[in-house]
């Protein structure tokens, strides 16, 4: 089979983008240090994941979901690296939908053998994004629905076909002209590395807590990033972090 020449030049095309995207990155030092965190939680989630040897079903299991947030942060990367921003934040949104469903698990083990045990329709109703959010909501104090917030604004801009989402396919803000395919716009590329960054900080943070996954690895994974959470955090939020 000979591969169309579109498909060829588009590939070079999004490579080009991508090399000048990390160039851009190495200029500004806020933007560098989201990369290195997303990049300190991916290496989390990978080092804390169950051996083969790890017979208990709980453990698997939140080790598939690890898996499946490593790959999203590394989808979202090469998608936002290529100038794909809506498409990047599409598994934003997935990664953050699957950060609060791992930070219920946080609160009680027992959580996550009803989760894998349940019948597809009561698990579907038990632990619905909305049912998660609301037993987080009540178990933290907060009244002001923020997780619902942040998870429908990126619904609204890439994970559901809306008007708004356009917003996301405009290399020229001041012109307002959607373009079909990769293009590099440094505004979009913060927005979308930043609440990569931000949800990753939030995934990893909680698969940590939930596995029990030992050795030197995970260990030396774990101190590498908490302190890492720690300089982003005093970095962008001013807030410390607490091991």
């Amino acid at each position: 089979m000979v591969v169309p020449d579109n498909i060829t030049r588009l590939y070079d095309g999004e490579e080009t983008l991508r090399q000048e995207s990390l160039r851009r990155i190495a200029e500004m030092p806020g933007l560098a240090a989201h990369l290195v965190m997303i990049e300190q939680s991916m290496n989390l989630l990978q080092a804390l994941l169950p051996s083969t040897k790890v017979k208990n079903e709980d453990q698997l299991v939140l080790g598939n979901l690890g898996i499946r947030c490593f790959n999203a942060l590394a989808s979202c990367l090469k998608l936002a690296l290529s100038g794909y921003y809506q498409a990047s934040a599409l598994h934003i949104r997935d990664l953050l939908e699957t950060a609060f469903l791992l930070d219920y698990f946080s609160t009680d083990a027992a959580l996550v053998t009803r989760w894998r045990t349940m019948s597809d329709r009561e698990r579907k109703k038990a632990f619905s994004p909305f049912a998660v959010r609301d037993a987080l909501d009540k178990r933290d104090g907060f009244t002001g629905m923020k997780r619902k917030a942040a998870y429908e604004q990126l619904s609204k801009l890439a994970g559901h076909a809306t008007p708004e989402g356009a917003i996301m396919l405009v290399p020229d803000p001041s012109a307002s002209a959607v373009h079909c395919g990769p293009f590099l716009e440094i505004t979009a590329l913060m927005a979308v590395l930043s609440e990569a960054a931000l949800t990753a900080v939030q995934v990893a943070g909680s698969f940590r807590i939930v596995m029990d996954t030992k050795g030197s690895e995970a260990i030396g994974a774990r101190a590498s990033f908490l302190r890492a959470q720690t300089a982003w955090l005093k970095r962008f939020f001013d807030r410390t972090v607490k091991s």
